[in-house]
């Protein structure tokens, strides 16, 4: 058997690189890492507050070994042109024993570049990056596991953590993928088939069809194949002569190779230095690279980033040794810099930040924190000076500060600049910024961001109103910290959520000292004299749970809330009542797992309002809760629609196991007043915007726009009867020995498989109920500009990333059909139902490029009746599974893989981008007695083995 690799293709690498420079750019991201004259800075390593502080002794010398040798491996990757220069190792403020250089100054875990964490159930010991977003995104952190930092038998497993390291890092920083296949992937598998081309870039039919490992390496690589539980047993193989799925590749432990990095593990090789590039690419490989990238390389990608684009970063000749600090998270300092003008009068914006700055000052900001309170308007006013949260009465006479006396213009630049004063010389600073109006009055914004972003501030910023100015996402952009908004109308209980998000995001604690939001209702007028709810406490949860009833006046709750338990017996805990915020606090100890009622009594007056939320701690330390998060991806500063997709994601794990078959609603909220959120439902099916199948990530895009301005998010996550955690892969079968079945010995472990490729792995028999739960998150802002109309339909089908050939029929005269299936796209995205399809047939890759597609010969083009889409039912709806059947009029050769792709298209004439390549063989698809199967399989086996000497 040969495993060569392909020649590169002029075509093919002009046809994408021109895709490349045709697509918008990508998503900025959250991590403060910055390449500055060839060195990478602020890069944060953080270890987990789930971790004993016993470990720290081992795990932070390892560590700096591992950066300074990945420093080298770094520089040696990326032609000398990037090295890490700063870094620092975060260890958790509960690690009191623990020798530091400095107090952490911006790091935090949540917002760590890598993660040293507890192991995930999916991927066990070995490293990933999560990384949900497209080709060019940056990824949402790299995790590493103490184990595998410490135990040299991981290391042969998965790979030297120095390399690894570097192969993460070109995921988490470049947007890139893995060059490798997954056992038993449809779309990314262990070995695929190679046709032979010819000098024209088509099929010589003469030659024998041959099959080549899913790697992405500039040399022949050397190795054989054997059943992944056990390297002594032969693999079994298909009538195409491929091996089955059950079947991995051993590479031997001598090659040549030098590309690419992105072949880890399975390559395990001390040779493999480079990422591939235009020239050593590899194009015909089924990697998770080639579909997600268009079939770029690694090299060509990494060469669009700003990192790299324009010549930026030439090569140098040696890299600087690392800078490696280790910093110990600290209780966080924050100036809270309210705008006091003249137009927060308007729609009440003015009481409504009192009572939200005040309520955040009683319940929410952590004990021990500091705080100051800064008013603004023309100029800018200390209202409380620094003070340490230490008791009820700090909180009480800080809440006190807050009045509603406001007049006169906007400067915010002088707030800014007096909250740098306060906080000069603090380590963990923290701006809150919340203004309605556009700056009039200098200082301005721009007078002290660079003074600001200097002394490493955070600084999150609000927005009220639609007239806020324009340079605040701006400034929480270049330091790295969320924005929000909230419009005149909302219900939500936006202006309280961001006030409460920005604590969550500070200081990390473990998961069981983490408060989870699992109720939330939305503001309630009524003229009804009493009012119930209830909420649902499931059986991770219920330790400390915390419910408040909030309202604009008292005299509104004539009697105050009640609890009843699942069990139907009133609770009869204490209520208390705060009279600043006007807020009832019922705390239970340890809730019952089931379903709770609330109740209250109220005036008749509807023009009031009472709103509740229930908090609670896991109920167990042994098991972890289901937490949820919910973000839009795209830049911070403002998208355009027309020129670049918006993803709504939602995370849903319990620990680090995804949740499977929860029922995911995201609420958009618009800048208009005048319109209601916007509804999507979230999925997790590896179709339209979601990326991989099961990874307790689920996504939507975002195709409905009420004009340019700020647009809130909030998501809704529900668990019922079908909703699942996926506690990790199927174990290793038995196998047979001796005339018996055994398992392997447990002393020699049996060789871990690289996860994850389409899908996530998951065992039936592991995976266990959720049962019943209810989440409540809240993500930042997103800033819409130039708008298309609403009645414009600019938006494209999404992309078909599952198509398959299921049959083929050859025709009496001549040609064939083949019958294809996919799961539909929208109208817009995914979205509604779209309008046509275009499908093609060929032997070239080249032509089933997003921008060979448009190019390729008539020839190409298979052939249907456009009545026949209407009849077979094809034009459904989003994420319906379709199957349609198109002619070819050309000739199919026997032993020739040949490619299926296509674009889908809305009734505007939009087009999507071009689908997953499908492959196919003739032999494949016919009917033959079992026997002649089985002489093909033994013929093509021989053949193969041949060819392999």
């Amino acid at each position: 058997m040969r495993r060569k690799m392909a020649p590169s293709l002029s075509a093919l690498s002009l046809s994408i690189l021109v895709a490349a420079l045709l697509r918008p750019a990508g998503v900025d991201a959250a991590s403060r890492v910055e390449l500055v004259d060839n060195g990478y800075e602020n890069v944060v390593i953080a270890i987990s507050p789930n971790l004993p502080e016993s470990e720290g002794p081992a795990l932070i010398p390892i560590i700096k070994d591992l950066i300074k040798n990945a420093s080298q491996a770094l520089f040696t990757a990326t032609r000398q042109r990037a090295f890490f220069r700063d870094v620092r190792i975060l260890i958790p403020t509960s690690w009191t024993n623990t020798d530091f250089d400095e107090v952490a100054v911006f790091e935090n875990f949540k917002e760590s570049d890598l993660r040293v964490d507890v192991p995930s159930p999916v991927y066990q010991e070995q490293p990933y990056t999560q990384q949900p977003g497209d080709c060019r995104d940056p990824g949402d952190f790299i995790h590493f596991t103490p184990s595998y930092l410490k135990d040299k038998l991981l290391s042969y497993y998965y790979g030297p953590p120095d390399k690894v390291l570097v192969m993460e890092w070109a995921r988490f920083r470049w947007g890139v993928y893995d060059e490798i296949g997954y056992s038993g992937d449809p779309k990314y598998p262990i070995f695929f088939s190679l046709p032979r081309e010819s000098s024209d870039g088509r099929s010589d039919v003469q030659n024998q069809v041959e099959y080549q490992v899913n790697v992405c390496t500039n040399t022949y690589l050397q190795g054989k194949e054997r059943m992944w539980f056990d390297e002594t047993m032969q693999c079994h193989y298909t009538h195409e002569a491929l091996p089955t799925d059950d079947c991995v590749f051993y590479p031997d432990v001598n090659q040549t190779a030098t590309s690419s990095l992105m072949s880890f593990p399975l390559v395990f090789s001390d040779t493999l230095i480079e990422f591939c590039d235009e020239d050593t690419h590899n194009h015909f490989a089924k990697t998770k690279q080639n579909d997600r990238c268009d079939g770029q390389s690694v090299w060509e990608v990494m060469l669009q980033h700003s990192d790299f684009k324009g010549n930026a970063n030439p090569a140098i000749s040696d890299p600087e040794e690392p800078s490696i600090k280790v910093v110990r998270e600290t209780n966080a300092s924050y100036a809270l810099v309210l705008d006091y003008s003249g137009s927060m009068s308007t729609a009440d914006r003015m009481i409504k930040l009192q009572t939200a700055a005040q309520r955040w000052l009683l319940h929410e900001v952590r004990l021990y924190s500091s705080v100051a309170i800064v008013r603004f308007d023309s100029t800018a006013t200390l209202l409380a000076n620094l003070t340490q949260i230490g008791s009820e009465e700090d909180r009480k006479s800080l809440a006190n500060q807050i009045h509603t006396n406001n007049n006169g213009g906007t400067s915010i630049g002088a707030g800014l600049q007096m909250a740098v004063e306060l906080l000069e010389g603090r380590a963990d600073k923290n701006v809150f910024l919340i203004t309605d109006g556009e700056e009039n009055e200098s200082p301005m914004i721009a007078d002290v961001m660079d003074d600001v972003i200097s002394k490493k501030f955070c600084v999150s910023t609000m927005a009220l109103g639609s007239n806020a100015a324009k340079d605040l996402e701006k400034l929480a952009d270049l330091t790295k910290c969320p924005s929000y908004t909230v419009n005149d109308n909302d219900v939500s209980n936006a202006l309280e959520n961001a006030f409460e998000s920005i604590t969550t995001r500070q200081l990390s604690v473990s998961v069981q000292d983490s408060f989870i939001k699992i109720d939330e209702t939305p503001k309630i007028q009524t003229a009804a004299p009493a009012f119930e709810g209830s909420f649902t406490v499931d059986s991770t949860v219920g330790k400390n749970l915390t419910f408040r009833l909030k309202t604009d006046a008292e005299s509104h709750v004539t009697s105050g809330p009640s609890l009843t338990q699942p069990d139907g017996t009133p609770w009869t805990g204490a209520v208390d009542f705060d009279d600043i915020g006007n807020v009832w606090t019922i705390i239970v100890p340890m809730a019952e797992i089931g379903t709770w009622t609330w109740k209250v009594d109220l005036s008749t007056d509807s023009s009031k309002y009472i709103q509740a939320t229930v908090h609670t701690l896991p109920r167990d330390p042994n098991e972890a809760p289901v937490i949820t998060t919910v973000k839009f991806l795209a830049p911070a500063t403002g998208v355009n629609p027309t020129n670049q997709s918006i993803k709504i994601m939602a995370s849903v794990m319990k620990g680090g196991s995804p949740i499977s078959g929860a029922h995911v609603l995201a609420f958009v909220t618009p800048p208009d007043v005048t319109q209601g959120a916007q509804e999507y439902e979230l999925l997790d099916n590896g179709v339209g915007a979601d990326a991989v199948k099961g990874d307790g990530i689920y996504s939507r895009y975002m195709t409905k726009f009420a004009g340019d301005g700020r647009y809130s998010i909030k998501a809704m996550v529900t668990g019922g009867s079908n909703t699942i955690a996926n506690n990790g892969p199927p174990a290793p079968p038995t196998f047979p020995s001796a005339g018996r079945r055994r398992r392997r010995s447990a002393d020699v472990p049996s060789r871990p498989q690289p996860c994850c490729g389409s899908s996530i792995p998951i065992d039936p028999d592991t995976a266990t109920p959720t049962g019943n739960f209810t989440r409540i998150s809240t993500g930042s802002s997103l800033k819409v500009i130039d708008a298309p109309p609403t009645d414009s339909d600019f938006q494209p089908p999404s992309r078909v990333n599952d198509l398959q050939v299921m049959k083929l029929y050859g025709l009496d005269e001549g040609g064939s059909i083949l019958t294809l299936t996919w799961t539909s796209p929208g109208d817009d995205q995914d979205e509604g139902t779209g309008s046509d399809y275009t499908f093609r047939l060929s032997e070239k890759r080249s032509d089933l490029t997003n921008v060979g597609f448009q190019e390729a010969p008539e020839s190409t083009q298979l052939q249907f009746a456009k009545s026949d889409l209407d009849e077979s039912g094809v034009l459904a709806p989003f994420g319906t599974p379709v199957t349609f059947n198109v002619t070819f009029n050309g000739v199919l050769n026997f032993g020739i893989e040949y490619l299926v792709a296509l674009k889908a298209e809305d009734e505007a004439g939009n087009l999507s981008p071009v689908s997953n390549v499908a492959t196919f063989f003739l032999d494949q698809k016919l009917d033959l007695p079992d026997w002649t199967d089985e002489l093909i399989k033994k013929l093509k086996k021989s053949n193969a083995d041949f060819f392999s000497q």
